[in-house]
């Protein structure tokens, strides 16, 4: 498998879609007058048939790739807010029922964006994953891997064999093509309003999975509420997996979100947008509630829903129109094996370089942002599964942790300060697992999280970046 890899650059690709937000933090101006937002919503397979045999699903390795769709029990959307102070320009907020995109699939989605972009003075385009497991493969590592490892390399090499790969290019162009629609409608259908800012205790609802068990037990909702008298729009972020359905066969679903939208469109009339907290092993409580998945999928997104639907008024604070966004871009190493192999042989896709010839060491490019919306609220935009307690607070000590070592840091609560803290994860990128590095375990022995953890370095350097990232806009 030694062939050049003459599918990955030896220079890093140019960052022609990237938006560094809005040109500097005032945080001393006057509030605006109000909120202007806009809400589209779209089926990601509108205008194609994906009932055959070469739309994968996704959720797990599938060493050959059998798992393809024949059955759509509820359709995979995309959802889009636009959203402004009337100032500073215009945020996009984009959600997939999708495994996961890769910063080129994201940079696809801005490049169909651009003109537009620029003509309406939008600042910062963010795509986020719900990642489903039982949603169709948009990362690539579940079509026919045994193929793609022993195949690619040749097909790469030669430039003459298409290589396997899970994902479907006609979907890949689809879903882009969709989701720009949706953006566009988005902007162009704002309108003023109020925003205020909510949350709902699902603690009893979630579990999560690895130690030090910190997980962040808020379903918070942002609720616009237009001046015209127009449906409300739920902004709202919850730090858990999409996976109820861990194994749906051949049937795709969207899981309990699709459960908690229809839930709130019918009982609230408004329109539900979900993006994921810090999820990375936190998973819903949901054995025993019903004997099937798909029962189980129902009931846990009715209950999360219901816990929105629950927040009183009273309990809601304002949200002051004002927003200020800021994005960085940073590199890491590869030195997970497996992805190595697995970017080697074209199977998954992100911006990435190669150090030496036959790609055996190679380095990753990929984005975080931070937040501001009003005087109390901050969002960190994270390119994976955060481990709550980095966002929060918790550690192992040497003697709790797998490799027997401390790691000292810094949660980005206290980063960030006074305001209250959100993570919006597994955006504008899809960089696996970001774990405590004290306790990753070894090749030999990988759990879920070291098997989809892209580098020993992704969660360092991701705090770096994240710390560099607020002194600058500070």
């Amino acid at each position: 498998m030694l062939y050049p890899a003459k599918g990955i650059p030896d220079e890093m690709p140019p960052s022609d879609n990237f938006y560094p937000g809005t040109a500097e933090f005032d945080r001393d101006a006057p509030l605006g007058e109000a909120w202007r937002l806009g809400y589209a919503d779209a089926c990601l397979t509108d205008g194609i048939d994906v009932l055959g045999e070469t739309y994968y699903i996704a959720g797990g390795l599938e060493p050959l790739g059998d798992r393809v769709v024949k059955e759509i029990l509820d359709p995979p959307m995309v959802f889009a807010t636009a959203l402004s102070d009337g100032r500073s320009g215009t945020v996009l907020f984009l959600s997939l029922d999708a495994f996961g995109l890769t910063s080129v699939d994201v940079g696809n989605i801005r490049a169909a964006l651009r003109d537009f972009a620029a003509a309406n003075n939008i600042v910062s385009i963010n795509v986020s994953s719900l990642h489903q497991h039982s949603t169709i493969d948009t990362l690539g590592m579940n079509g026919n891997l045994v193929g793609g490892l022993l195949w690619n390399g040749l097909a790469m090499a030669t430039g003459k064999f298409s290589p396997f790969v899970g994902k479907n290019p006609e979907y890949m162009k689809n879903l882009t093509a969709v989701t720009a629609d949706a953006a566009r409608r988005a902007v162009n259908g704002m309108t003023q309003g109020t925003l205020s800012y909510g949350k709902a205790d699902v603690g009893q609802y979630l579990v999560d999975k690895r130690k030090p068990e910190k997980l962040d037990p808020y379903f918070h909702r942002l609720r616009f509420v237009p001046n015209d008298g127009s449906a409300e729009t739920w902004l709202c972020n919850l730090g858990v997996h999409a996976s109820v359905m861990e194994d749906s066969g051949t049937r795709i679903s969207s899981d309990w979100p699709y459960f908690a939208g229809k839930t709130i469109r019918e009982r609230a009339g408004a329109n539900f947008q979900l993006i994921l907290g810090a999820q990375s092993a936190v998973d819903t409580n949901d054995r025993g509630l019903a004997e099937t998945d798909y029962e189980r999928t129902e009931i846990c997104g009715t209950l999360f829903a219901e816990a929105l639907l629950g927040i009183p008024q009273s309990a809601e604070a304002p949200v002051g129109a004002r927003l200020n966004i800021a994005h960085k871009e940073y590199t890491m190493p590869v030195d997970n094996a497996m992805h190595i192999l697995m970017l080697r042989m074209g199977v998954i896709a992100p911006t990435v370089r190669k150090l030496n010839r036959f790609a055996l060491q190679m380095e990753v490019k990929t984005e975080l942002g931070y937040l501001e919306l009003g005087d109390n609220l901050a969002v960190a935009i994270i390119p994976g599964e955060l481990d709550p307690c980095l966002a929060f607070g918790g550690n192992l000590s040497a003697a709790e942790a797998y490799r027997g070592t401390e790691f000292a840091f810094t949660p980005m609560q206290e980063t960030v300060g006074e305001r209250e803290l959100l993570v919006f994860g597994l955006t504008n990128d899809q960089l696996g697992y970001m774990i405590l590095p004290n306790d990753l375990s070894h090749f030999f022995r990988f759990g879920i999280q070291e098997i989809n953890t892209i580098s020993s370095e992704v969660t360092p350097l991701t705090l770096k970046a994240f710390e560099a990232l607020i002194a600058a806009v500070k």
